[in-house]
């Protein structure tokens, strides 16, 4: 009775009834009964009591932990702006930076590769071309140099795994070519050129920077000699703006005229013909391009320029008439009415002066007399882009060696 202490009033309800005590034999049996019932009853709820107790010290904890989460986040310090602070604290040019470092990656990469080390734009001139920024201080610069040097590694390796899918490409749509299928109809060749296409897309832009829905543009420097009938009245300098078909339509003859470009020798209009004037290309690049491509969506128009010969290239001609039928599809062979030569892009400034100029060289078709040829001394590859020199929306990327080192 002791040890139930909830139920105490009951038990002695009962021992003090006097009718209890004299049942006589029946009355321990009958305790015992009552003893035993009120104490399963008395564990039972205290199982529930130890529960509830858990229960709540769990409910506690986890609501200890969500409160102690909440308290943390509160007091930490938001990354955008201690972004922000850092960019302030910096001078603002976190941003720059990174641009920075794409057009810097870009520009020695163009330099790096050429045996030609064409001059490309000044350090000073970056922050320009990746959006501008101020003068910055030397910490600043140093800073910028630093994060240029790991992108210009990145971009370098991606550059070198692009490039050799290329060269391999090319060699696989050269052997091609070389059995006399006919490319534009073969299922496997187009899949092959296809391939190399895009990849060569991918190249362009990793090397000479994305134009964007912009073309790239070549600017030639020539030279007329004393030979030219107008020299005393005109004189010698001249230049011709072509700006280069889209990447989208023909990328494997653009890519392969900004490597002409950027590796450029020497070179010379020496054809003056009744439907083009034809010239010279001495540069890095000695082959022809691996197939003829061409598409309808850019024909062989007067003001256009091509790459001369079956294969195609590396001398290229402009067009000074309407060259569909002597260029285009079907044209200069029988056994493949799709092939035409390769086209690279349209004269956008110097067709209605200079290349007449050029087409009064003394002589026709192709002139034995090289001090009548006009010659080609320098090529500058232009691509989009603002700040100082820029013209049209246009930045100087690279250009050749005016006086090749011996």
């Amino acid at each position: 009775i002791q040890k139930l202490n909830a139920n105490t009033q009951l038990f002695q309800f009962i021992l003090g009834d006097k009718r209890y005590l004299q049942r006589g034999n029946n009355y321990p049996s009958y305790f015992v009964y009552i003893h035993t019932t009120m104490g399963y009853d008395s564990n039972i709820k205290s199982d529930r009591a130890e529960q509830r107790q858990r229960m709540i010290i769990i409910v506690s904890l986890v609501a200890l932990a969500a409160a102690c989460f909440l308290i943390v986040g509160v007091l930490r310090p938001d990354p955008i702006q201690k972004l922000n602070a850092n960019k302030l604290q910096n001078g603002g040019l976190s941003d720059t930076r990174l641009k920075a470092a794409k057009a810097l990656a870009e520009i020695k990469k163009a330099a790096a590769i050429t045996d030609s080390k064409p001059e490309v734009l000044p350090v000073s001139q970056l922050r320009s071309v990746a959006g501008g920024a101020g003068d910055g201080t030397s910490a600043e610069a140093a800073s910028s140099a630093a994060v240029a040097a790991g992108e210009a590694n990145t971009r370098e390796e991606q550059e070198n795994i692009v490039a050799k899918r290329v060269a391999d490409l090319t060699t696989e749509v050269r052997a091609i070519k070389k059995t006399s299928v006919i490319m534009e109809t073969d299922e496997h060749s187009l899949e092959m050129t296809g391939k190399l296409q895009e990849a060569t897309r991918e190249l362009i832009k990793l090397r000479y920077g994305d134009a964007g829905s912009k073309n790239y543009r070549i600017r030639m420097d020539l030279e007329f000699q004393p030979t030219i009938p107008d020299f005393e009245e005109r004189g010698k300098d001249a230049t011709l703006l072509l700006e280069l078909a889209p990447i989208s339509l023909i990328p494997c003859s653009v890519f392969n005229f900004l490597e002409i470009a950027r590796t450029w020798k020497n070179g010379a209009f020496h054809r003056n013909a009744g439907h083009v004037l034809q010239a010279l290309a001495r540069s890095d690049i000695t082959q022809s391009m691996p197939f003829q491509e061409y598409s309808k969506e850019y024909p062989h128009k007067k003001g256009t320029v091509g790459y001369a010969g079956r294969p195609s290239g590396p001398e290229f001609y402009i067009s000074i008439e309407d060259n569909t039928r002597n260029h285009g599809p079907g044209s200069q062979q029988k056994h493949n009415p799709y092939e035409a030569d390769c086209i690279i892009g349209t004269i956008i400034e110097g067709m209605s002066d200079v290349v007449p100029r050029i087409h009064k060289m003394p002589g026709k078709e192709f002139i034995g007399d090289k001090k009548k040829w006009v010659l080609i001394r320098r090529m500058h590859i232009l691509v989009p882009g603002d700040g100082p020199g820029s013209v049209d929306g246009y930045i100087e990327f690279s250009k050749s060696p005016l006086v090749l080192p011996e």
